[in-house]
């Protein structure tokens, strides 16, 4: 029984040893899927928000189309045919039935911009509709960049918790073979199979997170995935210029989608509200008829022009302007609170983007501890000094996971500050993208602290050895 334990510890721990090396060598010849990739393929495949979306812009083209067909002339046909019993005249005793048709074209004139407000007003909608559908598309891809990161990392997490599962189960075998040799009690041997189900249970359920992440993005992208994510993505090499406040808050407000919905859609409350009068409507028309019918009255044709004026209307006028007008306030108080969260969002993510880089510099930090520690410990074992790896190799898997965790998260804050200004995500992935849009803090005036004396810092090295002095 000891020596069927010692080889299963042996077998396990070697495969823990090597572990290292292979997963980079696994699924080499797989395909590398990249960020822009998958927002390439997002944006391609679509969602249903996108689609929501889409159909609201063909609801407001029709609504244009409607509002410009009442400047258009119309053309109008109608016809009837009736039995009927004439009056007791004797000259038409046996005239009991006629038919009677009549064609119509007629053109509005003038109606003092009532119909130009219609129109502009969809027109408005038309605007409002595109620049939701630029929010909804944007959101549908920072979620696809999101999972891609979760993905990544959940990959080397769900590999760390496995090791570390197999590490509690060797750990388990182990008091199980010292129970047989009398050193240790069952209490031991049960609560070191207490640990072992516990990392069994916490290793399934992050394997089933897994498969979730893996499954949404599958329906984002619309295409399958590779069994196994390698090259995860790399953590920024510098660190990002500063940004001014003032003027990207400025740039939010002049770019950002939903903020002009709002915009577009006030404009247009307001337009419908200026098109709503009572007010006279001109227009020309022209008809020609025919009856079957001896009528002494009756034209072959009539050209002219009709003035129609609605003096009163029991107040419907008034109270159809009062509706629009509360419309109106509305949507310019929605606009107000856009602007004001607008800016809280900003100013938020701005200083989040100083703070995941410093995270990203701490997953640095402790990746490269976790990696000198593991080669420590396996020339250790090599040497026959200790038994096993302990933790090493769960502790640097676990880094390698936090470390995509933090370069997701920081990327992640560059996508959103993008899609402020109605970007799409894949534009901050671009060098120099807030460069380019003339964002950056040029001169400050404030002092800036030391941004740390190892990754985060270039002078290192000089400063140590000022401490040292």
């Amino acid at each position: 029984m000891m020596q069927q334990g010692q080889m299963v510890r042996a077998l396990v721990t070697a495969a823990l040893v090597v572990g290292l090396g292979c997963s980079t060598a696994l699924g080499a010849d797989e395909r590398v899927l990249t960020a822009a990739e998958v927002l390439e393929s997002v944006e391609a495949n679509g969602d249903y928000a996108v689609t929501i979306a889409a159909a609201d812009i063909d609801i407001a083209h029709a609504r244009l189309q409607e509002a410009g067909a009442g400047l258009m002339p119309k053309l109008t046909l109608s016809a009837s045919s009736q039995f009927y019993r004439p009056s007791a005249h004797k000259q038409y005793s046996n005239d009991n039935a006629d038919a009677y048709g009549k064609l119509e074209v007629v053109q509005p004139l003038y109606d003092f911009g009532q119909s130009a407000s219609v129109r502009d007003a969809a027109g408005k909608d038309a605007e409002a509709a595109e620049q939701i559908l630029t929010s909804a598309r944007n959101t549908v891809l920072l979620e696809g960049l999101a999972l891609y990161f979760d993905l990544h990392a959940s990959e080397l997490e769900v590999r760390a918790l496995n090791e570390a599962h197999t590490s509690a189960y060797l750990r388990w075998d182990r008091a199980k073979e010292n129970f047989a040799l009398g050193r240790a009690s069952p209490v031991e041997v049960a609560e070191a199979l207490k640990f072992a189900e516990k990392s069994r249970l916490i290793y399934f359920s992050e394997r089933s997170q897994n498969a979730v992440y893996r499954l949404r993005l599958e329906e984002l992208m619309g295409s399958a995935l590779p069994e196994e994510l390698i090259v995860p993505p790399k953590p920024p090499k510098a660190k990002h210029s500063a940004i001014d406040r003032k003027k990207f808050v400025a740039a939010v407000w002049g770019t950002n989608p939903e903020l002009a919905a709002l915009a577009k859609q006030g404009e247009a409350t307001g337009l419908r509200r200026e098109g709503v009068a009572q007010l006279p409507s001109l227009e020309a028309y022209a008809n020609t008829g025919y009856t079957t019918r001896d009528l002494r009255g009756r034209d072959d044709y009539a050209v002219g022009a009709r003035l129609s004026w609605p003096i009163f209307d029991g107040g419907l006028t008034a109270a159809k302007k009062t509706r629009l007008a509360a419309e109106q306030s509305r949507v310019n108080a929605r606009f107000e609170a856009k602007k004001s969260d607008l800016r809280r969002r900003a100013l938020t993510l701005l200083m989040s983007l100083d703070d995941t880089y410093q995270r990203v510099i701490a997953a640095r930090a402790q990746h490269d501890y976790t990696s000198k520690f593991l080669v420590q410990r396996q020339q250790l074992y090599a040497q026959e000094r200790v038994a096993d790896l302990g933790t090493a190799m769960v502790e640097h898997t676990s880094s390698e996971a936090e470390l995509v965790r933090a370069t997701g998260a920081y990327l992640l804050v560059q996508a959103q500050l993008a899609v402020l200004l109605g970007e799409q995500p894949g534009r901050s992935l671009e060098p120099d993208f807030f460069a380019a849009q003339n964002l950056l803090d040029t001169d400050s005036g404030d002092f800036v602290p030391k941004a740390g004396t190892g990754f985060g810092q270039e002078d290192e090295n000089s400063f140590k050895r000022q401490e040292q002095k």
